[in-house]
């Protein structure tokens, strides 16, 4: 049995010529997609492997998901993907005489001393993460020639900032994302210096927003593709696992922080980029300049409002004014009591600071 999943775009995939036109008309690009077989006689695991991929968009190539090897073995006879994901236990010797550097095992156990020349994949892991380690041996092995399609307008970026400490910008930023997540495609890129988002989650994550940004200076025109092997999804929306070194937020130029950020807004399939700025990055201001809209969460706490106004003040006498006519300032409602994160998220989104937010949301 062969179950084949494919994301049509472009002449290579058997387009008309009229449609490319008219996707280039309305202001898309159409690039180059690879392609990745994926051969285990496990049905259970290859229905969850298509999945996760439907649910997923924009990933940089077709895919093919063979449970036989006579299908696969007939497939490879007239073309050889730049992927080949085998579990271990169906590798024979036809499949070996595909190039060794695009095969991947997928192993279901500890990796055969006879694998050793293979890249390998723990399959029994969350489908999250092994579909980031396929993304990077693709990009390993295509290097410069992949990219993503991308046939939509530029995303809208909302900004989350504030000139006062304290006002709970990450919980306002998560539940927005939350908020829009229901109608929208949304990515939520933490730009704090301390996120706090690995005790949230309770997870040590791998590549994070440095790695993506070193990724961008070495080969941006394939970031998209790059930012699929980095991403992690959480209650409606998608998310970058933050900075572990917040010097990196000082040390890499602005300028360099912004074009990132238009990169993913330009060709990435999100509708909605949702980015919470800290104090420590060089003039933040040049990056709010970016911000479709800008909400700014304060207190009634006097001194914070002083606060508030100063920042206010500063724009004026710099030019930096257009960022105010973008600008929201939020009073959310706070939460008194909570006795666990799970209780304070759930108590924020519903209670109270959620209904706020929807409010504020509504025209969005």
């Amino acid at each position: 049995m062969c179950k084949e999943l494919v994301y049509p775009i472009g002449r290579n995939r058997g387009e008309s010529v009229a449609h490319v036109k008219d996707v280039i008309s309305k202001g898309g690009k159409l690039l180059k997609k690879g392609s990745l077989a994926v051969f285990d006689n496990d049905e259970n695991y290859t229905e969850s492997f298509l999945e996760y991929i439907e649910e997923k968009k924009g990933m940089p190539f077709e895919i093919r998901v063979f449970t036989k090897q006579e299908s696969l073995l007939q497939y490879l006879e007239s073309r050889e993907p730049q992927l080949l994901l085998v579990a271990s236990d169906v590798m024979c010797h036809e499949i070996e005489k595909v190039n060794r550097e695009k095969i991947v095992i997928l192993a279901g156990e500890e990796v055969s001393s006879s694998f050793s020349e293979y890249r390998t994949i723990y399959k029994y892991q969350s489908m999250e993460n092994v579909i980031h380690q396929v993304i990077d041996y693709y990009i390993d092995i295509t290097k410069d020639s992949i990219f993503v399609p991308v046939t939509k307008n530029k995303s809208e970026i909302i900004g989350i900032y504030s000139p006062v400490g304290n006002v709970g910008k990450t919980a306002v930023a998560w539940a927005m994302a939350q908020t829009l997540g229901a109608d929208y495609t949304v990515l939520y890129i933490n730009m704090q210096e301390y996120s706090g988002m690995d005790r949230m989650f309770g997870t040590d994550f791998g590549a994070n927003l440095s790695d993506l940004m070193y990724f961008y200076k070495q080969s941006p025109e394939s970031m998209a593709v790059k930012l699929k092997a980095v991403t992690y999804s959480a209650e409606g929306f998608d998310y970058i696992p933050p900075l572990v070194y917040s010097c990196d937020l000082r040390n890499i130029d602005t300028g360099q922080w912004l074009q990132f950020i238009q990169n993913i807004a330009e060709l990435t399939e999100y509708d909605k980029i949702i980015i919470e700025f800290g104090q420590v990055l060089n003039n933040p201001m040049i990056l709010l300049e970016s911000c479709n809209r800008i909400f700014v969460p304060v207190s009634n706490d006097w001194m914070n409002q002083c606060k508030k106004k100063e920042w206010e003040e500063y724009l004026l006498r710099t030019g930096y004014e257009e960022i105010l006519d973008r600008t929201e300032m939020l009073q959310v409602p706070q939460i008194r009591q909570w006795s666990s994160l799970d209780e304070y998220r759930e108590c924020y989104l519903w209670g109270e600071p959620g209904d706020y937010i929807r409010q504020v949301l509504g025209g969005l």
